[in-house]
């Protein structure tokens, strides 16, 4: 992706606006499909839901893993059966578990005994018995923030190993479903492969013990998290390596294994584009004030994320078609970066919070009012994650592919926002 394409895109469509880069995607799920030969990979919803994302990764052969209905609706929507959707989540309300037997769900992951008995009474009045797995928490300390760790035995997520036994001993008790696996996900941006391999040992010691007293149990689903480097210096984690510390161990048993990969397969083809508004100076710090805010990249905010930032200078270098078709010069930005005096900035943006920024301390060239910024890495969690505080409509999608690039979500208006309350005034 080169420079001037982003400042061909920040003209014709405004920022900020997001970026993603198809064939980067494309790659991304066809190493990890190379990897995991054989298993079922369940493209986690909640990093990306843009349609056309689905789209593309449902045609590369991905099923889905949903949590909540809306979820579930955009998959289908993209092209998915419900077979190929594994719906997941601590929270399923009543009307969502409906809906997705009505539809003929592949998968249940449920996370609790309550839960267990509302789906199992609900299905057996329907006449129908699901696939199920039990979601359980392995008690495998994942090494990440504590926002991103789920498999403790503390979490409010799935069921601590010993109650979960105890559900499949009793599963006569619920004839509404087909208990036929287990699951745990113990947390995101993990980067070691003997985690992945002490928490499939968990799930095939439940197995087997599930095995001793006559439940088959044919399905494991060890979650994602693959973890992936947010900075150039950042820790590496090849997928290969975490496949070849769990497969071998799966295949000696005779289970079927899934996966739920999100961020590793959209985290890194993805930018936000931002432009510079202000710049200021506050005691010892410089400030850019920048166009996209926290309702735009929470990470940063919330999980104290750090991205790279890069300022998207202009040069002229070999043409691309834009969507329209037309040849524009474009410009690669590298060689003159190194001749621009640098210095350290805290990207800010507009909302009025002192938590609203993107990015501290990070080095740039000397910036002026409207240079254009491109934060790295933003394809995972940044605009599903993004809001309309302070009235902000949510950014615009672009998805670039090969030597092309189109709009996948319009920007949002104001009148959309309001839309719902008019009526109600």
């Amino acid at each position: 992706m080169t420079n001037a394409i982003l400042h061909e895109i920040a003209a014709q469509v405004g920022t900020p606006c997001y970026i993603y880069d198809q064939d980067k995607i494309t790659a991304n799920y066809r190493r990890l499909a190379a990897a995991f030969a054989g298993c079922g990979i369940y493209y986690a919803v909640k990093a990306n839901s843009n349609l056309s994302i689905l789209r593309l990764l449902r045609e590369l052969g991905a099923g889905f893993d949903v949590v909540s209905i809306g979820e579930m609706r955009r998959a289908m929507l993209a092209g998915a059966s419900a077979d190929q959707i594994v719906f997941a989540g601590v929270g399923k309300r009543d009307d969502e578990l409906i809906e997705a037997l009505d539809a003929g769900i592949g998968w249940l992951n449920v996370e609790s005994a309550q839960e267990l008995r509302v789906l199992s009474d609900i299905a057996q009045a329907k006449g129908l018995r699901p696939n199920v797995a039990l979601r359980i928490n392995p008690a495998v300390d994942p090494h990440t923030h504590q926002y991103l760790a789920t498999g403790k035995g503390s979490s409010k997520f799935g069921i601590n190993v010993e109650p979960a036994l105890a559900l499949v001993a009793q599963r006569a008790d619920y004839p509404g479903v087909n208990i036929a696996g287990v699951h745990a996900h113990i947390g995101s941006l993990l980067f070691e492969p003997a985690t992945y391999a002490q928490t499939m040992q968990v799930l095939l010691d439940f197995v087997a013990e599930c095995r001793s007293f006559g439940a088959d149990l044919s399905h494991v689903d060890v979650g994602g998290g693959f973890g992936v480097a947010y900075q150039p210096d950042g820790a590496q984690l090849a997928v290969e390596d975490i496949a070849n510390a769990m497969l071998p161990l799966a295949r000696a048993d005779g289970v079927n294994v899934q996966i739920e990969p999100g961020r590793y397969l959209v985290a890194e083809a993805g930018q936000l584009l931002t432009r510079v508004l202000y710049i200021k100076t506050n005691g010892d710090k410089h400030y850019a004030v920048v166009d996209a805010a926290m309702n735009d990249l929470i990470r940063p905010s919330l999980y104290g994320a750090a991205h790279q930032v890069l300022k998207v200078a202009k040069n002229q270098e070999p043409r691309r078609k834009s969507q329209d078709g037309s040849e524009k010069d474009l410009a690669l930005s590298t060689k003159h970066l190194a001749l621009e005096s640098q210095d350290l900035y805290e990207v800010v943006g507009p909302i009025c919070e002192s938590g609203d920024f993107l990015a501290h301390a990070v080095t740039l060239p000397d910036l002026q009012r409207g240079d254009l910024l491109a934060i790295q890495h933003a394809g995972a969690y940044g605009f599903a994650m993004s809001s309309n505080y302070n009235t902000r409509p949510r950014a615009a999608e672009v998805m670039l592919h090969g030597q092309g690039w189109r709009i996948i979500r319009t920007r949002e208006t104001f009148e959309s926002l309001v839309a719902g309350e008019i009526g109600c005034l």
